[in-house]
């Protein structure tokens, strides 16, 4: 079984899903609830309709598709990056209960992929097409209970996690940043 982890789109993506620094008491807590729910419930209740067949089997995979962005706070996407988080961490605890049962749960937190939604038309060596993805990540099942995926997100998960928190907390909030302006003046020209 395979829980994509559906996230709730802020308008479009390619930029739109970026708030500004201190909004979120301005956001509306429907929104906050609904993303939450919409995010993590989904992947929560598909998990517990499959298990007890796997259960049943003995066997099974449950692989889980978080982000990169709940690998560590991610600035002007915390929300976004907090649930995909929840996701790594529920998965990783279940991957501890169930593997002596015959059953593999991995989280799977990709970095960019190109798509249409990620606004990204031209797989390069670190945003991969889809399939080129899902080939490499498929083969990671039954190897880790945690993966990035592909080589190129795995070497970019190991710099991620060799440097201070601060330096890449700072460094995703600058990153961010540039993201977010570029589709403002995008959008600003239309």
């Amino acid at each position: 079984m395979v829980s994509p982890s559906p996230s709730l789109g802020w308008g479009g993506g390619g930029g739109s899903c970026f708030w500004e620094e201190g909004r979120l008491p301005s956001v509306s807590g429907c929104l906050v609830s609904a993303f939450s729910a919409i995010t993590n419930v989904f992947f929560l209740q598909m998990t517990r309709l499959v298990l007890p067949g796997m259960l049943e089997r003995s066997k099974g995979v449950v692989l889980n598709i978080s982000s990169a962005a709940g690998m560590y706070p991610t600035p002007l996407l915390t929300l976004y990056s907090a649930t995909k988080a929840f996701v790594d961490y529920f998965s990783r605890g279940l991957h501890a209960e169930y593997k002596s049962k015959g059953i593999i749960v991995q989280s799977v937190l990709p970095y960019y992929v190109a798509t249409k939604m990620s606004k990204i038309r031209k797989p390069t060596f670190d945003k991969p097409s889809p399939e080129t993805y899902v080939r490499a990540a498929l083969g990671t099942v039954g190897l880790q209970s945690q993966t990035n995926g592909c080589l190129p997100h795995a070497l970019m998960g190991w710099i991620f996690s060799v440097l201070p928190a601060p330096a890449a907390i700072n460094l995703v909030m600058k990153t961010n940043k540039q993201i977010r302006a570029r589709y403002l003046k995008k959008m600003k020209e239309k």
